[in-house]
């Protein structure tokens, strides 16, 4: 196995993660009317409503702390004594089952589906995140637009910066702005369906990490990772 720090796959492991949160975001933005794992715009999005018609106040506190409660167990699973790609692969496994028992609670159609799918949903999120954070991923570790544009910018090569990590955070633009758009799209057919299909992604990339090495497997990393990913 390559050297944690150099990890090709867990590099791949994380873009495909990115484009899992790009599509939940999406998908919970339009049907829950928040965030359930940019917590940046939840708070925000509750400071907004706070005095509106349709307070969004208390679903924005609800996933703000089941977002930290999920954090929090993140945060115990790394620091147990065993490899960086097993700790992450168990967590993203964990957090994909999750984000299908999700799915299957909002289609139940229940009362109190909206709060459950939420809880769910930031819990999860918060555990993911605890997984991309402890992968050390530059300019990954919370999956987010905002820091990834600034760097392009900011080390812009025609004004003295290095282009290194600019294919990394291209890439990683891309899969958030195309997961957004798959999941926006799969919801139009059926929101559980959309929340199933990101959940099996997560999976999928925790499974991706259990693997032994291959060369099919090595083309993937670095079809998924991109160049000068290491």
């Amino acid at each position: 196995m390559p050297s944690e720090r150099q990890d090709q796959r867990i590099i791949a492991a994380i873009m495909m993660v990115t484009t899992a949160m790009g599509a939940l975001d999406a998908i919970t933005l339009v049907h829950l009317k928040v965030f359930t794992g940019y917590m940046t715009a939840t708070l925000i999005l509750a400071g907004i409503h706070l005095f509106s018609a349709h307070s969004l106040l208390l679903p924005g506190l609800v996933a703000i702390t089941s977002y930290s409660g999920g954090a929090m167990l993140g945060g115990v699973l790394v620091r147990r004594q065993q490899s960086r790609r097993r700790t992450i692969a168990d967590i993203l496994l964990g957090v994909g089952v999750l984000v299908i028992m999700a799915a299957i609670i909002w289609a139940m159609h229940m009362a109190i589906s909206y709060y459950a799918t939420l809880v769910t949903l930031a819990f999860s999120m918060g555990l993911q995140t605890s997984a991309t954070r402890y992968a050390q991923v530059a300019d990954l570790t919370i999956p987010a637009a905002t820091g990834l544009l600034h760097g392009l910018a900011y080390d812009n090569p025609l004004f003295g910066g290095s282009s290194r990590a600019a294919w990394r955070r291209l890439i990683a633009i891309g899969c958030l702005f195309g997961g957004a758009m798959l999941g926006t799209l799969v919801a139009r057919i059926s929101v559980p369906l959309a929340v199933i299909m990101v959940g099996l992604t997560i999976a999928a990339t925790g499974i991706l990490l259990y693997l032994p090495d291959h060369p099919l497997i090595s083309w993937f990393e670095r079809v998924v990772a991109g160049p000068h990913m290491q």
